[in-house]
């Protein structure tokens, strides 16, 4: 049985997965936004860059602790972003994030418009892409990766030489 603490740490991270999409969307409007400072762009740039790079401050071989120092950079910059944007600039894109009048929902739905059907195979096979290259930030993943598709490109190159030659006069 939860006690009390327990149940209201749930609903809170509740209410905080609820309102991802807004944030993502206020974030997309103020990166976007030629009003938001540079600085505050590069910021969110390098938080980016860290997220990616497989240099870390604690090494994500160190289970939850290593992984936790991504997140809280990723929302210290995140933090730092939003309330450092001018306030009339993210009171606007707030705005059109709750009201779903935001430029990310637009520019998905161009997205959409181009890619067709394929828009959606590549949504539905989001997780399934995340879970086999989630590990892309460790190098020895990256070395791994690297050497399966030359291998996959050097017998592709085989196979078709082979058959160049068999129907060759």
């Amino acid at each position: 049985m939860l006690n009390r603490t327990g149940r209201w740490r749930y609903v809170r991270l509740a209410q905080l997965v609820w309102k991802l999409p807004t944030y993502a969307r206020l974030i997309w409007g103020l990166a976007r936004d030629g009003r938001t400072p540079l600085h505050l762009k590069l910021l969110l740039g390098a938080a980016l860059a860290y997220l990616v790079t497989p240099i870390d401050l604690i090494p994500d071989a160190l289970p939850i602790i290593g992984q936790a120092d991504d997140l809280t950079v990723l929302l210290l910059v995140l933090d730092l972003f939003i309330a450092n944007a001018p306030d009339d600039v993210r009171r606007e894109h707030l705005e059109r994030a709750r009201n779903g009048t935001a430029r990310l929902d637009r520019d998905l739905a161009r997205l959409r418009e181009v890619l067709g059907d394929r828009y959606d195979r590549i949504r539905d096979n989001l997780p399934e892409l995340l879970e086999r290259y989630g590990n892309l930030r460790d190098p020895t993943s990256i070395r791994r990766l690297l050497a399966a598709w030359r291998e996959s490109r050097t017998h592709r190159s085989a196979r078709s030489r082979v058959r160049r030659e068999a129907t060759s006069p």
